[in-house]
């Protein structure tokens, strides 16, 4: 095996003489719109992913390998005949393109030394860097004794239905990591708590009363509008109290006449649900305006009361419901009141939990449904998912977190994240990558974009990883 030295300078030769061919390859990808569409036979995820996979599929074919495609779940190709230790795991479908583009989100644009188009960070970009590193590790040191596979899904956006598959008849190498998240090393990725709840009751004539109230349509999103409808009460006194509580959650909130009654109105910031903080929840600051409305008691009021005691404005760390907790390695728990509708006879409701490792089914869910049966509401369906945890000690991680610091210059150092990458519930899955401290890629956003020096500086990253994992 060559020495450290000499290995780095002859990966960095490599990429720089094969720079321009990983862009072409990355054109390639991003030409194709890979959004999930209806099944077709042959195509489980539609026309869009079979032709990424396809069109990655001819791509390690240019470049002397086999792929072998999973029908049209993921494909697969090995560094040599040698039983893998080491899974490269990324994935060729996209989120939905969305608006405010300035160029053509499936025509690769390269501005300023950087590239633009849907995937070029999530995660055809870094899927090709891994396709590219495969062939340059397989290029400088054909002496390896273990195996790589690459392994290219189709449906990670949508559910990993792409892994569930392929793993029914195969299974992971001991090692994985995806170059889908951040860097350094994400070896943690918190858990998932989403219970739905209501209540129901007999329509009431009696007012003043609420009508209906509609805040969010899905829990893993902070409402950035939430709006509801009273009767019975003044136009100008529901304005003044609108007033007093925009003034105090420093949010805009305002009331206007609706047809028999009065519509109020709550504007907040959208986040995701994994920083919950970052956001300004609509929902729950018309909830706490609703409150405190005289309204008559009826179960629809005492309904909103409860919510609002429950899920107050701001406390996005489940402080009043009983279950706040962090620890040193996850951080600490988040959650976001996304989802509400209630109307004449009821209301339906669920939140999204971010739980750390710390998380136990006595300290998080028995609290939770505690506090929500107390309340008087019935918890219809609980949906929740462990935390995922690789130890920093694991050689992946310790060996990643040396090529990071080789690299980059920068300390090595394990992450938490709220969110769930590709290797979630895989053992031994880590996330490396693609995106750099301080970077926003604009990820699933308009003019979605990576440094075409960094794109080069993980396919660097990925070889040398291959390459000490190999060995």
């Amino acid at each position: 095996m060559k020495n450290k030295e000499n290995l780095r300078a002859e990966i960095d030769a490599w990429f720089d003489s094969h720079a321009d061919a990983l862009v072409r390859d990355l054109g390639t990808l991003i030409a194709v719109n890979s959004v999930r569409g209806e099944a077709l036979p042959g195509k489980p995820y539609g026309e869009g992913p079979a032709a990424a996979l396809a069109a990655a599929g001819r791509i390690l074919e240019e470049k002397g390998f086999k792929p072998v495609n999973f029908e049209n779940h993921v494909v697969t190709a090995d560094l040599n005949g040698q039983e893998p230790t080491l899974g490269i795991l990324a994935h060729l479908d996209t989120v939905t393109v969305g608006e405010s583009w300035t160029s053509d989100p499936f025509t690769l644009q390269e501005r300023g030394g950087a590239l633009y188009g849907r995937g070029v960070i999530d995660d055809k970009g870094p899927a090709v860097a891994a396709i590219h590193a495969l062939e340059a590790a397989r290029a400088l040191a054909p002496e390896l004794t273990k195996g790589c596979r690459l392994i290219l899904g189709s449906a990670e956006e949508t559910g990993h239905d792409d892994l569930a598959f392929y793993r029914k008849t195969n299974k992971m190498p001991p090692s994985v990591f995806t170059p889908d998240a951040d860097y350094p090393v994400v070896n943690l990725e918190k858990g998932r708590f989403v219970p739905t709840f209501g209540a129901a009751w007999a329509e009431s004539s009696a007012t003043p009363c609420v009508v209906s109230v509609t805040g969010g349509a899905t829990a893993n999103v902070v409402p950035n509008h939430a709006e509801a409808v009273v009767e019975g009460l003044p136009l100008a006194y529901v304005q003044a109290r609108c007033f007093e509580y925009a003034s105090k959650f420093h949010t805009s909130i305002s009331a206007a006449a609706f047809h028999d009654g009065v519509k109020i109105t709550a504007s907040g910031v959208a986040s995701h649900a994994m920083m919950p903080q970052e956001g300004l929840n609509a929902q729950t600051a018309l909830l706490a305006v609703l409150s405190e409305l005289p309204l008559h008691n009826c179960p629809a009021l005492t309904c909103i009361k409860k919510l609002a005691e429950l899920f107050p404005h701001g406390d996005t760390a489940g402080e009043t419901l009983g279950i706040a907790m962090r620890d040193d390695i996850s951080g600490p728990l988040t959650l976001n009141f996304g989802v509400l509708s209630l109307g004449p006879t009821g209301f339906t409701a669920n939140f999204d939990c971010r739980s750390p490792k710390c998380a136990t089914e006595e300290n998080l869910y028995d609290v939770t449904v505690r506090a929500l049966t107390g309340a008087g509401f019935t918890v219809s369906d609980i949906q929740k998912t462990p935390c995922h945890h690789t130890p920093a000690e694991s050689p992946l991680v310790q060996t990643l977190l040396k090529v990071y610091e080789d690299y980059t210059g920068n300390k090595g150092e394990c992450i938490s994240l709220g969110g769930q990458t590709y290797v979630h519930d895989i053992d031994g899955g880590v996330a490396f990558g693609p995106s750099f401290p301080g970077v926003d890629n604009r990820l699933h956003g308009a003019d979605e974009f990576i440094s075409r020096n960094d794109l080069i500086l993980s396919a660097k990253m990925y070889t040398q990883a291959i390459i000490d994992m190999c060995s």
